[in-house]
């Protein structure tokens, strides 16, 4: 029996990416370094708490750079790593993926996405054509 612990990457994957705003919070990072407040701006339903845990996470896990400047008033500064960076390909597949979804079954939820202000300014560019049950796509 081998005593070597094995690893899925399709798991390892999912615990990295596991948490409601983990995705967002990468993208509104893929681009910029931004700090807590700019993040919690863009996403209005995130509790302060549970943007923390999810930062803090991402930090643990090697995607996301935490950089405290010693200064007053204290300046957190959120960034992407190496990792984190080579993560956002991965992420605009998935846009694409979710794009043609909406597009060959109708179901779409961008006026969550309007509403909560989520970066993706190119996701709604690119699902504007589709015939959305929200007043604020047309």
């Amino acid at each position: 029996m081998n005593d070597k612990i094995k690893f899925c990457p399709v798991s390892s994957a999912q615990n990295v990416l596991m948490g409601k705003w983990k995705l967002p919070i990468l993208w509104a990072l893929h681009n910029k370094t931004m700090r807590f407040n700019q993040l919690q701006k863009l996403m209005t339903t995130i509790s302060r708490g549970v943007l923390t845990q999810q930062l803090r996470e991402l930090e643990r896990d090697k995607l996301v750079n935490r950089k405290v400047y010693r200064e007053v008033p204290p300046r957190v500064e959120y960034s992407l790593t190496e990792i984190g960076r080579s993560f956002i390909p991965v992420m605009i597949e998935i846009i694409k993926w979710g794009t043609e979804y909406i597009k060959k079954t109708e179901k779409c939820s961008m006026d969550v996405c309007i509403l909560n202000g989520f970066p993706c300014e190119e996701c709604y560019r690119s699902v504007t054509d589709v015939s959305c049950k929200t007043k604020d796509i047309h």
